[in-house]
């Protein structure tokens, strides 16, 4: 319990932080909220929260927690990873719940929260704190599908971090304290959520003019410490069968797909270079006949890019990444001539595909390559497919390039 003299500070530190990540110089990342590891059965993590989860202090999710989460996991399971971040400097204990991402909780394998600082240095309360994190994390609970973990980080110490300018064990250090211990009790009571000690060391640096901000190594630490207790447990996910629950993939309507196509504006656009070059290398680097972007429209297959042997339209019926789209790995065709479930056409009887999504993890079409000859379906490197639906994917995160005149 905070002594009399600390009540009396409350106005003052409530005002001096509140907004704090609005008031922030130092830089933080701008671009994709998301990072990955190769590899073609993808372990998916969420990261949400505040903190350390916003990536103050570089300017890349890759060099942030998002990037070396991907890596550390990755290098304990040998398997891939999608990390993708919903983080937000200016959310507290007592708004986090309105920003989880509902609809796209149940598929990921791992969530992991990055909660509490900035109530902290606000000094909300103990009572308010329990009962906003209880809420929180039962959104989680009730969205997740079964068997995914749910793992919160503990706070850490303000007073590490001087750009608060606060000196060790004052009243801020002494409530993340009381709110570690709270979490600790919150996360005991519920099935499958883990609370995870966050890492206690200086994480500071100086930047231009003197100016504090966090270290990077502070993402990296705090990383190799989620990957350590994360690892064992998608391990053990993988070991059961994780792929054939159904929940894993997002399930999403035609219209949700048509909705998603339309708001992007790359439907019957002309050609740009950015998604050509990825096409071409897919044909090339795979050594097929023929690549192609594809976009799965209403009654159509509309390709945004070609290299080699393909048609630019073909229709939806009997269409392979028609097929693609329905999950989230690779799709491949050894001979479609011999597969009744496809149209068939003179210039392709191989077919290899992956899932092209957006931003908010919609699958619109795939990235794919074709030959005129069968082939067997472990001729294709599918780590390397994945990749490079994965750099259609981030184009797309760009949103319209100008074209020049």
């Amino acid at each position: 319990m905070l002594s009399p003299l600390h009540s009396l500070a409350l106005p003052f530190f409530r005002g001096r932080f509140t907004g704090v990540g609005q008031r922030l110089t130092m830089p933080r990342p701008d671009d994709a909220p998301m990072a990955h590891a190769p590899g073609i059965d993808p372990d998916r993590i969420l990261v949400f929260g505040n903190g350390a989860a916003v990536g103050w202090g570089v300017r890349s999710h890759d060099l942030a927690l998002p990037g070396h989460l991907a890596r550390q996991v990755s290098s304990l399971t040998g398997r891939g990873v999608d990390v993708d971040l919903v983080a937000d400097p200016t959310v507290t204990i007592a708004t986090a719940e309105r920003a989880v991402p509902t609809p796209r909780v149940v598929s990921y394998d791992a969530i992991v929260v990055v909660i509490g600082l900035s109530d902290a240095l606000r000094m909300t309360s103990v009572r308010q704190y329990r009962k906003f994190l209880g809420a929180l994390l039962d959104r989680f609970m009730d969205a997740r599908r079964d068997g995914a973990e749910i793992l919160l980080v503990g706070i850490h110490r303000p007073s590490a971090l001087n750009v608060f300018s606060l000196r060790r064990d004052n009243a801020i250090d002494e409530r993340a304290g009381q709110f570690n211990a709270v979490a600790q009790e919150v996360c005991a009571a519920r099935p499958r959520v883990r609370y995870l000690e966050s890492p206690d060391h200086d994480a500071v640096m100086t930047g231009k003019g003197g100016r504090s901000q966090l270290a990077p190594d502070i993402f990296r630490t705090l990383a190799a410490s989620v990957a350590t207790e994360l690892a064992p447990l998608l391990d053990i996910q993988a070991a059961q069968g994780r792929e054939s629950c159904p929940l894993r993939v997002r399930q999403q309507s035609d219209g949700e797909r048509l909705a998603a196509i339309r708001a992007l504006g790359i439907l019957d656009s002309p050609h740009e270079k950015r998604f050509d070059d990825i096409v071409e290398r897919a044909r090339i680097l795979l050594g097929t006949a023929g690549a192609a972007f594809s976009v799965v429209d209403e009654n159509r297959i509309w390709n945004k890019a070609v290299a080699g042997a393909a048609v630019v339209e073909t229709p939806l019926r009997g269409a392979m990444c028609a097929e693609t789209i329905k999950g989230c790995g690779p799709f491949i065709v050894p001979d479609v001539w011999s597969d009744d479930r496809f149209v068939t056409h003179p210039s392709v009887r191989f077919y290899a595909g992956y899932p092209v999504e957006t931003p908010d993890g919609i699958r619109i079409g795939a990235l794919c390559v074709t030959d005129p000859n069968p082939r067997a379906a472990d001729s294709v490197d599918l780590v390397l497919l994945r990749e490079l639906a994965l750099a259609v994917q981030r184009e797309l995160s760009l949103g319209a390039v100008p074209v020049s005149a």
